[in-house]
Formats: C-alpha cells, structure tokens, sequence
C-alpha cells in the first residue's frame, strides 16, 4: 500500500447474510459506511453494499479472503477522505441504460467489475475511478490476482443524484452480461456438484466451468433458459453427458422434444420421466 493511502473493503450486503451483525463481529469498532444511505433505497441498506476501512490482520479480513473475495466484494485503495470516496461510488450504485432508463449496477461483485473497467480506455477509467486509486480483482484458476489502478492523479468525485449520471451503452452491458453468466455457471455447478456429486467429481476447475458453459448453451438450443429450467435439464447432461441429446442412444429423448403436442414445460417434464425410466432400466440391470 502507497504511503498516504487506505485500503477498504466494499462488501455485498446481498450476498453476505446480515451484513451489519457480520461486520460489527468481526470488527470490535468499525469505520462503515452505507451506500444505500441518502438515497431512496436507505430503508434496504442492509442488502446494499457497505465501505468497510480494512484493517490488516482482522478477524473481518480473514472472513473476506476465505469465503467473500470472489463473489461478494472487493478490495480499493484510496487517496481521498472517506466521505468524498463514500459519495462516489454511492453515485454508482445505478446507471442510465438505453432507452433513457435506470437499474441498479452491482459494479461491486468481481464478476461484474473484471468485465466493467479494465476494457475501458485509461481515460475512461480515470474518470470512472475518480477518487478510488487502485481496485483488487482476486485470482481465478491459473491467473494471478489483478489490480486496477488509476494511471492519473485522484480524478473528480461524482455525486449522488436521482438521475444517474453513469450511462452503460449496449456494448458494455453485452460485456456485464458475461458476469451475469458466470453467476449463473457458478450457481449450476454448485446445483449439480450438490445432486449428482459424482459427474463434476474428477474434473478441474476449469473443465467444470466448460461443462457448465455446455450444459446451459444445451438447454438455450431447446428453450430453456430460466435458472430453474436449466437446473432441471442438468440432470439429464449430468446423467448422459454435453453430447445430450444428439448421440444415437438418446433418441427418445429428441422423440419427445419435437413432439408438438406438448408444450415446453410439459416436454421437460416429459424428458425427466424419460430419465428415471432409464435410471430404473439401469438398475434393474446392475442386479440381474
């Protein structure tokens, strides 16, 4: 750390059960700050994201490397007086989108911040950064962690307003998009390492991360695309592999999906009739 300087933690109270009891527990007397605070969502802001001062060797540092640092906030470095960096990223707590309307941006979580700033021009990021210094991605599988740092001198802090000022146009929300669906693959592979623990149970990291991305991409080429469908269909790749279902083998499963008398619901329904036919096949024939 930069003489002159302080680290934060920027923590996301969606993410982590009962933010405020957590973070007064693991810190005898912290320095927080509530970005949900001062604005219309104040009555929410335990689910919102809280500025922390970190202090080194804590119980609540501790609790951030091993369980949040890859899903549920992020490390900055600042040069600015608390109150000025508060406001700033309280201004980014939402952003104008096409079509002139405004959503909630959880830059906060890694897997959204990792495909946000470093993309952008140094210019862009300066302006963006303001007055956070530097910003902490943390490792993934065969990479070091990353720091994203503000190449300028401590850059304007935006302010709050009912308007956002930050606008994301359709090509960096395609970019937000892949957190989205890392989110997504991660949340699958926790389903199916949870129900079908011995699919996933020799592959890497990596290789679990491919089976998630053919296993939703399966289910998009069918119509399935809700969180819950594709956790239903899971049970049919973890059980006949990506190739599902275009081997030979599974024609009766591409019988019931082009079967047009039924609607896509019932056909999924129909596919896992299918499957615990076959489960029951299966077993009957390890005890012959």
């Amino acid at each position: 750390m930069i003489p002159g300087t302080t680290l934060y933690l920027l923590l996301d109270g969606a993410k982590i059960e009962n933010l405020p009891a957590r973070v007064y527990s693991l810190d005898e007397n912290p320095i927080v700050e509530w970005l949900y605070h001062s604005t219309p969502l104040q009555e929410v802001f335990d689910v919102g994201p809280a500025l922390v001062v970190l202090r080194a060797n804590t119980a609540l540092e501790k609790a951030f490397t091993e369980d949040w640092q890859n899903d549920a906030g992020l490390i900055i470095e600042s040069d600015a007086p608390i109150q000025q960096l508060t406001e700033h990223l309280r201004s980014l707590i939402h952003v104008r989108v096409p079509g002139d309307a405004s959503m909630l941006f959880r830059y906060y979580d890694p897997r959204v911040m990792r495909h946000w700033l470093p993309p952008l021009s140094p210019a862009e990021k300066d302006h963006l950064m303001g007055p956070i210094r530097r910003v902490r991605l943390p490792a993934r599988e065969g990479e070091q962690e990353q720091w994203i740092v503000r190449k300028q001198d401590r850059q304007s802090a935006q302010q709050y307003a009912e308007r956002p000022w930050l606008y994301l146009d359709e090509q960096q929300l395609q970019q937000l998009n892949q957190g989205k669906l890392e989110l997504f693959d991660q949340q699958l592979l926790e389903h199916v390492n949870t129900y079908f623990p011995d699919c996933l149970a020799q592959r890497s990291s990596t290789e679990q991360q491919q089976w998630a991305v053919l296993c939703r991409e399966g289910a998009a080429s069918h119509g399935y695309s809700a969180p819950k469908e594709v956790a239903r269909w899971s049970a049919l790749v973890a059980e006949h592999g990506t190739e599902f279902p275009r081997a030979p083998e599974h024609q009766a499963y591409r019988e019931i999906l082009q079967e047009p008398t039924l609607n896509a619901t019932q056909r999924l329904d129909a596919l896992l009739v299918e499957l615990h036919r076959h489960w029951l096949l299966t077993d009957k024939e390890s005890f012959a």
